[in-house]
């Protein structure tokens, strides 16, 4: 029974991707809760409180005055060790995925903008108000579709953003006017990788999608059944071949 099962699945997140999807979530986590506190420390000194509480005493503060200042620089050097961190495995594991020809998020790109626009109508239609795909863009889903594809364009830019600026506030000797500049892309950037997160959960946790949340936080396979529905062209790429999953 145990042996049938799996040959109706079929894996579509290979052991790397999953584990580099758990790194980047946690990390990005830690970012967001200590940028947002950097952000503005008196609206959310609440989550920095607990940290600075029990250490400030042991700097000869007051607990009352001292935890939000110690929690704030505890938030500060997380922030800065993190970013550094992230941004260097990010870097790393995009140039492996270049390098062995796994990137396949970009693949609904080729195909021409006026076909592009009207899956990504259609899609948004599908998951936001429940309208049937036409018969045609259901046919032809591959392993990532168009609007997975522009919100990925999104996340780069704001990586980019992020990145470059973080690193130009850490590293770089900069004037008052250029550290500004600096945190004001630094933030832009931070705001669209929120939005890309948002757009992110609400597609993965759609119903529609519950088994490809599954394979994510298990062992990258989903049912076979369900793939033929929501990546069929990239089902008939693969199937009848041995292939590692790509992003």
């Amino acid at each position: 029974m145990e042996e049938k099962e799996k040959k109706d699945e079929i894996e579509i997140l290979s052991m790397g991707a999953r584990i580099s999807h758990t790194l980047n979530l946690v990390f990005f986590t830690l970012l967001v809760l200590t940028g947002i506190v950097l952000l503005s420390i008196e609206t959310f000194a609440w989550i920095i409180y607990p940290i600075g509480a029990p250490l400030a005493p042991l700097l000869g503060l007051s607990q009352d005055t001292g935890a939000i200042t110690v929690g704030a620089q505890v938030a500060r050097a997380i922030h800065r060790f993190i970013g550094p961190l992230w941004g260097a495995l990010l870097i790393a594991y995009g140039i492996y995925l270049i390098a062995a020809k796994k990137i396949r998020v970009f693949d609904p790109l080729r195909k021409p903008i006026r076909q592009q626009i009207r899956e990504a109508v259609a899609l948004t239609n599908h998951y936001a108000f429940g309208k049937p795909l036409p018969k045609d863009i259901e046919e032809n889903l591959d392993r990532h579709n168009v609007l997975v594809s522009y919100l990925t364009i999104v996340l780069v830019i704001a990586f980019i953003m992020v990145g470059g600026s973080g690193a130009a506030i850490i590293y770089l000797n900069l004037t008052p006017e250029q550290h500004r500049i600096m945190l004001l892309i630094h933030d832009i950037g931070f705001y669209l990788s929120v939005l890309f997160t948002l757009a992110h959960i609400f597609a993965t946790t759609h119903p529609a999608n519950i088994p490809l949340l599954k394979a994510m936080f298990t062992n990258g396979m989903v049912p076979i059944e369900w793939a033929e529905k929501h990546m069929p062209l990239y089902l008939r790429k693969i199937l009848g071949k041995k292939e590692i999953p790509g992003e």
